[in-house]
């Protein structure tokens, strides 16, 4: 069934055209294929990727598209290649998000003894959000200003829009009951936005769309675990979702300072938090039946999720009709939970400063 139309804009600004390349980053919820090509998840996601329909906006852990692929349809340009896809000629940009990256250290993991089965991690240690930065810098080097002095690498690459996604949203959901410090890890994730941020800044970015986290609180994979006591008035885990309000109220500081050096670029933030809670307080608006049973998985609890039994697992079972689901699998959302979101974000009053101000400053009115 096909997602229900959003409600009307507020803006109608045209984004055709406005931007020629996109730049991504982040995890899960914006890896459009690096993580698979990299060798993560077949052994128990796979079904995940071939029951997607959308051929070659395949391997996303979702049924079918990203809230990146709507902005790539709203700039009028085709779906973003994973940089670890060797046949893509990146006319268009790059994807260098990794689904289950971290922004802690690698000894962060093992002096915590975090990597059991059922961390969430698909190889021991999971990809630093370094290697997203590294590979940024070797793929301006070698394509986008290849031949360039830096005044000409810099000239291309303020007419480009950077999207840094979801960043540490994996590690809380790791991390829940493990004696780590919420407060460090809150304070790494964070600075690896601003280091992120900074290198992109510093090599010429002027456009800049920054994630903030979802209330993860509200997933089947925290709801599976958290006792009825910890909940809030629509049902999500208050104490998870206190972690992330903590980790994004952190981040919109740390932007008002990098903007405050950088005044002459345009950095907005997305407020995943507050758009997704708008969607969840008006499910009937949205034709939403299933606000927190997980379309895909197994179990016969009232979320449909087995954190040891993942959706694509043998045993598991899909819903007839995934729109009327925000989860996909108790950890990532629908196609349709995605569609809604990217409305909001783009067309309603969820970007700070709004999407519609970015578009026009890059028009130049």
């Amino acid at each position: 069934m096909a997602p229900a139309p959003g409600p009307a804009p507020v803006s109608q600004v045209d984004y055709k055209g406005c931007f020629s390349k996109v730049y991504a980053f982040g995890g899960s919820y914006t890896d459009t294929g690096n993580a698979y090509l990299m060798g993560g998840f077949q052994s128990f996601i796979g079904k995940i990727f071939s029951m997607n329909p959308f051929g070659s906006t395949g391997h996303r852990q979702c049924n079918g598209r990203l809230v990146i692929d709507y902005l790539c349809d709203a700039l009028s340009m085709p779906p973003l290649s994973p940089y670890k896809d060797s046949s893509s000629n990146f006319s268009n940009g790059a994807n260098f998000a990794i689904a289950g990256s971290t922004a802690l250290s690698s000894d962060f993991f093992s002096r915590f003894n975090i990597g059991s089965p059922g961390s969430l991690m698909w190889k021991s240690n999971p990809e630093s959000f370094q290697t997203q930065i590294d590979w940024f810098h070797k793929f301006v080097a070698e394509k986008e200003c290849m031949g360039k002095d830096e005044a000409a690498c810099k000239a291309e690459l303020e007419n480009v829009l950077f999207w840094i996604g979801e960043i540490g949203g994996d590690d809380y959901s790791r991390l829940s009951g493990s004696s780590a410090a919420t407060k460090q890890v809150t304070e790494q994730a964070v600075g690896h936005v601003y280091d992120l941020l900074k290198a992109m800044l510093d090599k010429g970015a002027k456009y800049v769309v920054v994630h903030g986290l979802p209330p993860s609180g509200c997933f089947p994979l925290h709801l599976t675990f958290c006792p009825l006591t910890d909940r809030d008035q629509n049902g999500c885990s208050k104490s998870a979702n206190s972690v992330i309000m903590a980790h994004n109220e952190l981040l919109q500081k740390k932007l008002e300072e990098i903007r405050n050096t950088y005044k002459d670029c345009m950095i907005i933030y997305v407020d995943y938090y507050r758009a997704y809670q708008t969607i969840l307080t008006n499910l009937q608006k949205y034709q939403f039946q299933e606000p927190f049973k997980a379309c895909c998985g197994s179990g016969k609890g009232p979320f449909h999720f087995d954190l040891h039994s993942l959706c694509g697992s043998i045993g598991t079972s899909t819903c007839k009709d995934s729109s009327q689901h925000i989860s996909w699998d108790g950890l990532h959302l629908t196609e349709t939970m995605h569609q809604h979101l990217a409305d909001l974000f783009f067309n309603q009053s969820y970007c700070k400063p709004s999407f519609a101000e970015l578009v026009k400053k890059k028009k130049g009115y």
